[in-house]
């Protein structure tokens, strides 16, 4: 496909179809997968005949195994395109993923729940529980995690615990094994985006922002300027104006 790309050959392909190479880059998911499904498309239009590209073109055993892992990658595909979808839970990502790796068990060295590329473990897999309706299985350390999400109790729960507290210490005992403990609530889980896509938005114009005449600007100004620029949406002069 590299090949393909050159001026000489791209030139020629272009007199047999609208269709132009794909290359892989490192920094989308799905690039492998558009390279290969269009090395399919374009692999009839190439001339047998050129000698430039004679010896670059797969053997068949080749052939066949790129058409196997194409057709997996389908599967990668569709899990890839559905992750960038909005209104998307982390127990919807987490779903997507087990499923992933049903069909592809390497794929749980790097999408698992204690996946080493994974930083806060115990936050996801509350997260997960919580959505599931499981939060009374929450360990300590996943408690934790979600403090910050933790519902406040109402001012009716407050009112009605210092009732309690005028009872008798026998009464409180008995009601306590009658009446079961309300397990706690956590609130915003899920709004919290499994992947972002204004944040790979992000990484790719910070390139663009950071160009040869602004390297000397330190990382915190750079990291402001980028964060006012994605979020541009939610400021105007109005809120500059009250901040100064």
């Amino acid at each position: 496909m590299r090949k393909l790309c050159t001026l000489k050959q791209a030139a020629k392909l272009r007199t047999r179809t609208p269709l132009r190479a794909v290359l892989r880059q490192d920094t989308r998911w799905s690039s492998t997968f558009s390279m290969l499904k269009r090395y399919f498309h374009i692999r009839e239009l190439i001339s047998a005949d050129d000698d430039e590209l004679a010896d670059y073109p797969p053997s068949r055993t080749a052939h066949r195994k790129l058409a196997a892992l194409l057709a997996s990658l389908e599967d990668v595909e569709s899990v890839s395109k559905r992750l960038q979808a909005n209104r998307l839970t982390a127990l919807d990502a987490r779903d997507l993923f087990d499923g992933l790796m049903e069909t592809q068990p390497s794929f749980a060295k790097y999408i698992a729940p204690d996946a080493n590329i994974v930083h806060w473990p115990d936050f996801e897999k509350a997260v997960v529980k919580v959505l599931t309706g499981h939060a009374a299985l929450l360990t300590d350390a996943e408690t934790a995690t979600l403090k910050s999400f933790k519902r406040r109790a109402s001012m009716a729960s407050v009112s009605e615990r210092a009732a309690v507290t005028k009872e008798g210490f026998a009464e409180r005992i008995l009601k306590r094994r009658k009446v079961p403990a309300a397990p706690a609530t956590y609130v915003l889980l899920g709004a919290i985006p499994p992947t972002s896509n204004i944040v790979e938005r992000l990484f790719s114009m910070a390139r663009a922002v950071l160009r040869h005449e602004r390297h000397r600007l330190s990382p915190i100004m750079l990291e402001v300027n980028l964060f006012l620029k994605v979020n541009s949406s939610r400021w105007d002069v109005t809120t500059v104006k009250q901040c100064l």
